[in-house]
């Protein structure tokens, strides 16, 4: 107390001096390895400000608040701000934190370039293994171009998580799609490592080559705060009323995979090829053999089997002229799982009869690339009869003739029936003038449909829907409100529906559509169009928690669903 008052007492009656303004930015360390971290300073004395940590690429920046202090030297009093993040790198090499701009009172000053020296320490040497880890690993290393592989991420851990994001390589040169669609529908077991037992979660991905060469599908990286229990000497410290845990962020990678993608050898066969990679087979069915003119039968083919089928063309059905075809739009029925596209595609054609007769329609054949024997195999279908009967009726024409005497029309002399049923006016006393029309009532006449245009564009243009980003991204952030207000959604759906209507209301205001934001976008958005910097603070907090809540996989309670969907309506609201 008695220090207080002595603060106070210097702060009220001592003068104040002003002091320059200055910027600095420092770290703890320079060196340090891949999954560890390092802690970065912005101080700010005589003023306050923030910095913009946007051009920081190489690592992942975490706030950790700010801290101030006042002090008082031979009658001078000088005030220091300094913001704190957690810098956690990457990639290895010598990375560098660039020059961040802050704003002090209306003027900009910049700190000095950062260079961090980040050495390739085996992730299995960081002690954290203990309480988590993550392997990647493919199906074939050596697939054939257009055969799909399984590419499969798992994360051991047996301690809880905060904050948990994963990102997924970039798959250059492969088309990639998850094996589930939810997230609650992914693979989790429990296992034992090096006698400690881990829960697991597996992420897999089929993958399909776009073209013959060595790729390489680039480390997947988990960013997570570990809860580790504090290890106090007390006793005291560690009872749980106290939470005796404390947040250690790590990020883990997995190495990058080599692929090397063999070309199809040359195709020589009959026919074309259809570009299958698998195991697949063709049938073929037709309805109504028999027809009649005019009728039609549905030709069907159905495709199925295993491997890139929904790269699958109709294939080419040869049609005698005398059977008119009408193709319809193909079907599918394809599921993605563990081993890969497994499913059939449904080809339907009508075919109408034009000529009464018998038509033979040919095999038709399927050339593809069959992995389990490394050559190119041809499937074909049965022959097909149709058969195109005459007509059941035929429709005689008939031909109108006028009555004949001898060959010779007959002609009938004119006579008189009656007059018309209007008299005529033949008179010239019948005629009447009628009255002339007034000036303002012709002007009136003949503008009015000009008006009637006029008055037509002006309400279509004010009825006309706003269709600039902001209110479309606007419009988006309430629809996707309403979806998750639906009591039927899965935790991963409603996460969704709440990530979108945020983002899109974030990006309303910068007047731009999108579909993604980092937390320091989010703030940077709505701190440069006027919001405050608690607004943009809790906005971006609220993105951290939604994203770490999907990515997590926890599965939501209706109370917490019940909250978030609160706090997302306010802020959204606030944001109109």
């Amino acid at each position: 107390m008695n220090r207080l008052l002595f603060a106070i007492f210097f702060a009220l009656f001592i003068p104040y001096s002003a002091e320059a303004q200055e910027v600095r930015a420092f770290a703890d360390r320079t060196q340090v390895s891949l999954g560890e971290s390092l802690q970065l300073t912005v101080s700010v004395s005589g003023g306050d400000g923030k910095a913009d940590t946007s051009p920081i690429r190489d690592f992942k920046v975490i706030s950790r608040g700010t801290t101030s202090s006042v002090q008082i030297v031979n009658g001078r009093m000088s005030r220091e701000a300094a913001e704190n993040y957690t810098l956690i790198p990457l990639t290895e090499g010598r990375l560098k934190i660039p020059p961040l701009e802050v704003k002090v009172d209306g003027k900009i000053f910049k700190t000095e370039e950062i260079v961090i020296e980040v050495s390739k320490t085996p992730q299995q040497a960081d002690n954290r293994r203990q309480y988590l880890f993550v392997e990647a690993q493919v199906s074939n290393s050596e697939p054939y171009e257009g055969e799909q592989i399984i590419y499969t991420f798992k994360f051991f851990v047996n301690v809880r998580l905060a904050n948990a994001r994963f990102q997924k390589p970039d798959f250059k040169g492969f088309t990639a799609k998850e094996t589930v669609e939810r997230h609650e529908d992914r693979k989790s077991y429990r296992t034992v490592v090096s006698g400690r037992e881990y829960n697991v979660t597996e992420l897999s991905f089929v993958l399909i080559p776009l073209s013959a060469g060595e790729k390489i599908i680039e480390p997947a990286v988990l960013e997570a705060d570990l809860m580790m229990s504090r290890r106090k000497a007390d006793p005291f410290f560690n009872d749980p009323f106290f939470g005796g845990t404390e947040l250690e962020p790590g990020v883990f990678k997995t190495d990058p995979i080599k692929i090397n993608v063999k070309p199809l050898p040359p195709y020589t066969g009959e026919g074309k090829f259809s570009g299958l990679v698998g195991s697949f087979d063709i049938h073929a069915f037709l309805e109504n053999a028999e027809i009649n003119e005019g009728d039609s039968a549905t030709l069907s083919i159905t495709v199925d089997g295993t491997g890139n089928i929904t790269d699958m063309e109709e294939p080419q059905i040869p049609v005698p002229d005398a059977l008119k075809p009408y193709k319809d739009a193909p079907q599918d029925d394809i599921k993605i799982g563990e081993s890969g596209y497994k499913g059939q595609k449904v080809f339907r054609t009508a075919l109408v009869g034009v000529r009464e007769g018998e038509y033979h329609l040919d095999q038709i054949c399927l050339n593809y690339f069959d992995i389990s024997k490394g050559s190119y195999q041809s499937k074909a279908t049965i022959p097909l009869t149709v058969k195109v009967q005459p007509a059941k009726e035929k429709e005689t024409p008939r031909i109108y003739s006028a009555p004949s005497e001898n060959g010779k029309p007959l002609k009938q002399k004119v006579e008189f029936t009656g007059r018309d049923i209007l008299p005529l006016k033949e008179e010239l006393d019948a005629l009447q003038t009628q009255k002339t029309m007034t000036l303002p009532m012709f002007a009136l006449l003949f503008f009015a449909p000009i008006l009637m245009c006029l008055v037509l564009k002006a309400a279509l243009i004010f009825s006309r829907k706003d269709d600039s980003p902001s209110t479309m991204m606007m419009r988006r952030a309430e629809k996707a409100l309403k979806e998750a207000s639906a009591s039927k959604l899965s935790s991963d759906e409603f996460l969704s529906a709440l990530y979108r209507a945020l983002v899109s209301a974030v990006l309303s205001k910068a007047g731009t559509k999108g579909e993604s934001l980092t937390y320091s976008e989010a703030m940077n958005i709505l701190e440069n169009f006027g919001y405050s910097e608690q607004t943009a603070k809790l906005a971006s907090e609220l993105l951290e928690k939604i994203e770490s809540a999907k990515f997590s996989g926890a599965v939501m309670n209706e109370t917490m669903r019940t909250e978030l969907l609160s706090e997302t309506r306010r802020m959204v609201r606030s944001l109109k």
